[in-house]
This record gives C-alpha cells, structure tokens and sequence, in this order.
C-alpha cells in the first residue's frame, strides 16, 4: 500500500519512502520537492484559498512551477479550488509532468472564471498526451469548455485515448435548477474508442445532521420535514447524444466492461441499442423510465439479455406519471413494484440468458423510502436472495398533495 506524504510543515512521514503527497495551498505557490521525492508516483494540491482573497490571486500572474517537482509523478489530484488557477497555471504544470496518466478533479470550476483561465484549462489536456483515466466530480465548466476538451482527445491516434472516464455528480436538493448547470450536451463528447470504463453517474446527496446544512433546509430557510433523499436524473429528451457517441462507430468504446449512464435517462429502446453494440458489458448502471406494467419490465430484462457475460447490475428507475400516481395510491402501491421490479421467478430465467450474474438492484431514483428491490446469487447456486422491499408511500402522498395545492 502507498504511503502519502503531507508536504506542509506538519507532514511527519520519511519522504524516502512516501509515494503519495497531499499539499493543502493558501495560494498557487508550490514548495520545493526534497530530492528524496524524485520517486513520487501521486499527488494531490487542495485549495486552502479564502474565497475573498481568491479573485486577487487569480488577476496575479501564476508563479512558476518548482524545476524539483517529480517528473515520476503519473496521478494528479486537483480538489476545492473552487474559482479555477490562474494562467497558465495549468498548462506549466502539465508540462512539469510529461508521465502524467490519471487526473483527479474534485468540487470546481475547472475552467475558471475568466476566457485565460478557460484556454489554460484546455492546454492542459492538449499538453497532456499519456492521460488515459479523467475523473471529473462535481466539476462545473462555462460552456464550450467540455466540448472542446471532448475534441482533443478524441483527435489523440488510436490506443493513445482515455480507458477510464468518470464524471459524478452529487445531487443538490435545495438547488432548484441543478440539473440546467450540469453540461448534459457536452459531456458525450468525452467518450471515445478506448474506453473500458465510462461512468457518467448522478449520486446522492451526503446526509449530515448539520442544521445550517443547505440540504437540510427548504428554500425559506426553514428545516425540512423530511431528509432529502435519492437523486433526480436529466430528461429522456437529453439522452440521444449519450446513444449516439456510445454507438457511432466514430466514437463507440471498442472493448467496453463497465458502464455507468444513471445521470441520463433513457427509455428502453435506447438501452436495447446500446446494449446491442456493447454484448461484452461485465458492469451495468443505468436510469431509464420506469412504467408500472409486466410489459414494461419484460422488455427491460429483454434488453439486458442482450449482454450474457453482465455479472452485476443497477436499475434507477425514474418513474412516469403513472407510475407516480399508482404509488401514491396505498392500495396500489405494493403491487406497482412487484409489476416494475424483478420476481424470483424473472431472475432465474434473466439467469438463465447471463449465467455469470450475481447482482441486481433496482429503485425509484436511489430513495429508499420508496421501495426497492435487492437480488443476489452466490457461487454455483441457482437461488436469488432478496426481493422487493416494500415502500414507505407517506413521502410519496405527501408529494401529491402539495401538487394538488400548487395547481
């Protein structure tokens, strides 16, 4: 295991054995690397800026990067800084790292807040010709900026692209318009032919006790009945651009293993034709409308048979109007899952077509109040564990009459 080393006058672990440092900055000046860290794999810059004081840091010219700082360096995590780095910040330290392979970018404006910071942002990823994973979480960019970012790797020769994309983003209950900042439009044109792996996922929200916590209040500013709870996941309408790149031969992932779509919604047609072009999924997460009939389900479990080799598998269900209503309805409700959701008798014969499948989830949009459904298998054994967990329709009825009051 790697051992980090803190670089800041607290750090106390020998730099001759670390292979990982984590530098908290005040401003965008670099320390001095000892020669002991010449062998340094990881690294790790988090912001300690104040945010009143950053707008001036950011009009000053970025200092140089430091001549000692470790050309071993392959991983590279960027956290916190909220407002973006002043050019060319960026592009000086991507030229300091010529073995650069992973990017970790967490909580951010990555390309800043000014057209200097945006094109330093894009030199960054045009300098850096050996990345192959990105990880982008709750990252925010001005528009354009993903777009072009998508064109530069996608004009890197073939086997020299990304095989590991991430992007996550967790959802903000209090923010009402959280969806429209995500760069739903933008974000396919990250996918390209290497990928391996290529997540594109909506979390929940981290659940804190905090009564100052924005989460935990309403948009007065009162606290919340109820704990926020699961995710909401971009319109069906915006999810053509995802099939697209995932199935034109131009940008579709030759040797996929593992995908993530949860942050798009699709309907079940359009998992039908992304499933067919990638039959050697290992991996499956994906949103996709859910109605509240067997014919509905049936041909979700069609589709995912399309993928023998699949082993596990996540469904976010993003419920229609009909669904909604049947949930709401207590005498309803218990039999609307059992009609979207798997039986035991639905897995073994889904196992049946994917003998290597051992997991399948479902739920309403990653709550778990409303209702979910756990299978698992274990070694050679043909049994399903698990079922339907029945819903809690309190919050659900709740939701229909302050519908009801708003109209």
């Amino acid at each position: 295991m790697s051992r980090s080393q803190n670089l800041s006058p607290a750090g106390n672990i020998d730099p001759s054995v670390a292979q990982a440092a984590q530098i908290p900055l005040q401003d965008f000046v670099l320390p001095d690397f000892p020669p002991s860290t010449s062998d340094l794999k990881a690294l790790t810059l988090t912001s300690d800026i104040k945010l009143d004081e950053y707008t001036a840091k950011l009009s000053s010219p970025a200092p140089l990067i430091p001549a000692n700082l470790p050309k071993s360096i392959e991983s590279l995590t960027l956290e916190l800084f909220s407002l973006g780095y002043p050019s060319p910040f960026l592009a000086n330290l991507s030229a300091a790292l010529p073995h650069l392979s992973s990017l970790v970018v967490y909580s951010q404006l990555l390309a800043g807040i000014s057209d200097d910071s945006c094109k330093d942002a894009e030199t960054f990823f045009k300098s850096s010709g050996n990345l192959r994973a990105l990880h982008l979480l709750d990252v925010f960019a001005r528009p354009g900026f993903f777009a072009n970012v998508g064109k530069t790797l996608s004009s890197r020769p073939a086997i020299q692209g990304l095989r590991f994309l991430e992007v996550n983003y967790s959802f903000r209950h209090e923010d009402e318009e959280f969806l429209t900042r995500v760069p739903s439009i933008e974000l396919p044109a990250l996918i390209g032919r290497d990928l391996v792996t290529c997540a594109l996922n909506i979390s929940p929200p981290d659940v804190t006790n905090d009564p100052d916590d924005p989460a935990n209040l309403t948009k007065e500013g009162e606290a919340t009945k109820r704990r926020p709870e699961g995710v909401m996941t971009l319109n069906q309408t915006l999810a053509q651009g995802l099939v697209n790149a995932l199935c034109e031969r131009e940008t579709a992932p030759r040797e996929l293993m593992l995908l993530n779509t949860s942050l798009y919604t699709l309907s079940v047609e359009q998992l039908k034709t992304v499933l067919g072009e990638h039959r050697k999924l290992l991996v499956l997460v994906v949103s996709i409308r859910l109605e509240p009939t067997e014919e509905a389900k049936k041909a979700v479990l069609n589709a995912l048979a399309l993928c023998k080799n699949l082993e596990q598998v996540e469904i976010v269900g993003n419920p229609s109007l009909a669904f909604f209503t049947a949930m709401s309805n207590p005498d309803e409700a218990p039999s609307t899952l059992l009609k979207a959701f798997p039986s035991a008798e639905d897995m073994k014969s889904l196992g049946a077509k994917c003998p290597k499948l051992t997991s399948f989830k479902a739920s309403i949009l990653r709550t778990i109040s409303l209702g979910s459904v756990e299978w698992t298998k274990n070694g050679t054994s043909e049994e399903w564990q698990g079922g339907v967990t029945k819903p809690d329709i309190a919050p659900l009825q709740e939701d229909a009459r302050d519908t009801a009051k708003d109209k």
